[in-house]
C-alpha cells in the first residue's frame, strides 16, 4: 500500500491484471475490476482497508477488455457503485465483449489473431450499462474529496482507454503502459500506435513520477521516457 497526504492507493492483483483501490476522505473508488471470478481478491483488499462493497462510490474502467471488466457486474450488484467508461467503449461494455487489440510484436500478432478468431468466447463477460460516459477529462473531486484526481483519455491500446491522474504524483494507466518486460513499457497489443505515443506524451506532461499499469508493478517516469525515446520513431 502506498500512502499519500490526501489519498491512499492499493494495488489489487485480480487474475493476470491489476485493479487499484483509491480512498480519500472516507470515500472509495475502484479502477478496473480484474478477471472474471476474482472478486474475492477485492473483498480482501476492502477488508484490509476497513471497507466493504457499499463503501465503493465509483468504478472506473481504463478500458473494457475482459481482464479489466470481468468482475464489474458482480461488484456493481454488491456495491451499487456508479460505473464510468469512455464513450468509445460504452457499447462494448453493454455487449460484454471488446475485440482483442492488434499485436505490436511478432508473437502478439499471432496471439491477437487467434484470440479474435478461435477464442473470442473467452473474452466475454457479463454486460453492464455504464452510469457515466465521458469523452474528455473528468474531475473526480466528488468521489475522492480533497484530492486533485481526474480521468483523462489516453487512447492507443484501445480507442476508449483512459488513465486516472492523482495530483502531480501518480497515474493509474491501465494498458497504456505495460511493465511485464525489463527494458520497455510498450504494450504487446495496441490498436493505434500513433495515438499510443501521443498518450505517452500526455502522461509525461502530468509531471507525475510513478505509473501503475494493468500488468506488472509500478514504473517510473524514467522508464517511460526511455521507452518513448527508443520507440516513438517507429511510427
Amino acid at each position: 500500500m502506498i500512502s499519500k497526504k490526501s489519498y491512499s492507493l492499493t494495488a489489487v492483483p485480480m487474475g493476470h491484471s491489476n485493479a487499484y483501490l483509491l480512498t480519500a476522505g472516507g470515500s472509495a473508488v475502484l479502477v478496473d475490476t480484474g478477471c472474471p471470478g476474482k472478486i474475492n481478491k477485492l473483498e480482501s483488499a476492502l477488508r484490509e482497508n476497513g471497507l466493504d462493497f457499499p463503501d465503493l462510490g465509483l468504478v472506473i474502467l481504463t478500458h473494457t477488455h475482459y481482464d479489466h471488466a470481468g468482475c464489474l457486474a458482480e461488484i456493481k450488484e454488491r456495491s451499487g457503485a456508479k460505473v464510468l467508461v469512455h464513450e468509445a467503449e460504452a457499447g462494448c461494455l453493454e455487449k460484454g465483449y471488446t475485440p482483442f487489440p492488434k499485436g505490436t510484436m511478432w508473437f502478439s500478432r499471432i496471439i491477437s489473431g487467434l484470440a479474435n478468431s478461435l477464442f473470442a468466447f473467452r473474452a466475454k463477460y457479463v454486460p453492464v450499462k455504464p452510469d457515466i460516459v465521458i469523452n474528455k477529462e473528468y474531475d473526480l473531486g466528488y468521489y475522492l474529496p480533497g484530492t486533485k484526481a481526474r480521468v483523462i483519455p489516453t487512447p492507443g491500446h484501445t480507442e476508449g482507454s483512459v488513465s486516472v491522474v492523482l495530483g502531480n504524483e501518480e497515474v493509474v494507466v491501465g494498458d497504456t503502459l505495460f511493465n511485464d518486460f525489463p527494458k520497455t513499457v510498450f504494450p504487446p497489443f495496441a490498436n493505434d500506435e500513433k495515438q499510443l505515443f501521443r498518450s505517452w506524451e500526455k502522461l509525461a506532461e502530468t509531471s507525475c513520477a510513478t505509473f501503475y499499469p494493468g500488468h506488472g508493478g509500478a514504473l517510473s517516469i524514467e522508464k517511460l521516457a526511455d521507452s518513448y525515446r527508443k520507440l516513438s520513431k517507429r511510427v
